[in-house]
């Protein structure tokens, strides 16, 4: 069907209208693949439909996030679906308990009001960062990263500082803050990889590769050369790889050819994390025909298949 056919408006009006949250998920995603001008409106009342009884009607949140997600897309604001959405709680039944699935909701509605750049975006986020909900804290601190507002680091900064019991927020709001000061914070993040907390060295690792500030590259390869094999395998690598910086691509290229086996492979498979780059590819394939090992050869062609 022809975007804007009558016959398909009817039939997404149709399902917009219905009070099923999966039906109301494909609607919204149909309404942001085409642009549909005249079904706009119908989001935000979809939106409050599906919050009444909403284990019922939407369980999981599908539709909730759906309308969400696409007015977000579309740059949209609705104060009946951003404004309530970011305190959504939708407790579900679940083996041995109840669970909350509107954590992402929160999340998508906490970004939208860093996009829009509201007034009151910080005390939102602030709120969020403070969430039960590990999807919803890492979210937040996502956002704050996304506003795009100096003055949102010192409040990621007071989360790092007070912590949280999972590293992926620590992480999200280490890659906030560099992406707020790239410059300026590469000292505070950089100072983690002391941290006796494995969890937080790591986090800020992998936090300074996904920058791709340059001068984070000596600081990383240090940090690999004083940490446990196994850190260096899994992480310390990883983040060099990420900074995409020639000076950290050398590096582990000269590990690739000539590195201790399993050095080698563990660098091999960092840098294929970008294989679809085919210059890298055909560096990695280079460096690791060289080496003695033919494991790691073996390994090579496994990483870039």
């Amino acid at each position: 069907m022809e975007r804007g056919d009558p016959v398909e408006l009817t039939v997404v009006r149709d399902a917009v209208r219905s009070k099923t949250g999966i039906l109301v998920a494909a609607a919204a995603k149909v309404i942001t693949a085409r642009e549909v001008d005249a079904l706009y409106g119908e989001l935000a009342p979809a939106f409050g439909r599906l919050i009444e009884r909403g284990v019922e009607r939407d369980p999981g949140c599908r539709g909730k996030i759906a309308v969400a997600r696409t007015l977000h897309q579309l740059d949209r604001w609705e104060d009946d679906v951003f404004v309530r959405g970011v305190t959504v709680i939708q407790e579900e039944p679940v083996w041995g308990g109840r669970e909350d699935t509107a954590a992402e909701l929160r999340g998508v509605c906490g970004l939208a009001y860093a996009h829009a750049g509201r007034a009151d975006a910080l005390d939102v986020l602030a709120d969020l960062l403070a969430d039960p909900q590990r999807v919803a804290r890492t979210a937040a601190a996502q956002s704050l990263g996304d506003s795009g507002r100096p003055d949102a680091a010192a409040l990621l900064r007071f989360k790092v500082r007070v912590g949280d019991s999972e590293p992926a927020v620590i992480g999200a709001c280490l890659g906030s803050i560099l992406a707020l000061a790239p410059k300026t914070a590469l000292g505070f993040v950089a100072g983690f990889l002391e941290d006796d907390d494995g969890d937080r060295a790591e986090a800020a690792a992998l936090a300074l590769g996904e920058s791709r500030v340059e001068a984070a590259t000596p600081l990383l390869i240090a940090w690999c050369d004083r940490v446990r094999a196994d850190v260096r395998a899994r992480v310390g690598y990883l983040a060099l790889a990420l900074l995409r910086d020639e000076t950290a691509t050398a590096h582990l290229l000269a590990l690739a050819g000539s590195g201790p086996p399993t050095e080698a492979i563990a660098s091999i498979r960092a840098l294929a994390t970008f294989k679809a780059d085919p210059r890298l590819a055909e560096r990695i394939r280079t460096a690791s025909a060289a080496h003695r090992d033919g494991a790691v050869r073996a390994a090579a062609a496994d990483a870039l298949a």
